[in-house]
């Protein structure tokens, strides 16, 4: 049996931003460092940056279903932020399995990538835990309100349709996935 506590997982936004020189309206997705603790193991120690927005999707899709390498509902949990709102195409970053039991998760088979080179991740064997859904929601609903907040008063231009389809369908499940957890709270 592995060890349960509300301890035992904690992801937080260090810092969200935009990335780049072009003014923020052209881009698509928030960036940022993030902070990822599991069972003492620190995983993200806020000096790397992520795409946040699209990791909080990753994760968000975690709360009602699994996510295994054999049934994987993103490329990864944790994106390096240059997949935008597609959530594809980049090697880095970080994943994990989350697997549902009753009114619990298990989460394990942390893998970090810190380059492209996806043949060598960092691993961290051994690394399980089983918390309640509850606790881990808090942490997941707490990073994706973050998120929402960034992304409340911006107005974005897209470079084409495409874009802009790919944005607006991003923000349909992201806010779905969100109020499905969140109504009546």
């Amino acid at each position: 049996m592995f060890p349960t506590s509300s301890e035992k997982f904690r992801i937080e936004i260090v810092e969200q931003t935009w990335l780049g020189n072009e003014p923020p309206q052209f881009d698509l997705c928030s960036h940022g460092r993030l902070w990822l603790e599991v069972d003492g193991q620190i995983i993200l120690d806020g000096r790397e940056i992520y795409g946040i927005s699209e990791s909080a999707l990753a994760l968000l899709r975690t709360l009602d279903h699994d996510h295994t390498p054999q049934q994987p509902l993103a490329e990864k949990l944790i994106f390096h932020g240059c997949g935008t709102v597609l959530m594809m195409g980049c090697p880095i970053g970080v994943n994990w399995s989350v697997i549902h039991q009753e009114d619990q998760v298990q989460l394990g088979h942390f893998k970090r990538w810190d380059s492209p080179d996806e043949q060598h991740p960092q691993e961290f064997p051994g690394l399980e835990v089983v918390l309640s859904l509850n606790e881990y929601q808090k942490q997941v609903l707490a990073m994706a309100a973050k998120v929402r907040e960034f992304f409340k008063s911006e107005t974005k231009q897209f470079f084409d349709m495409q874009d802009q389809l790919a944005y607006e369908r991003f923000w349909s499940e992201f806010e779905m996935r969100y109020k499905l957890h969140t109504m009546g709270s």
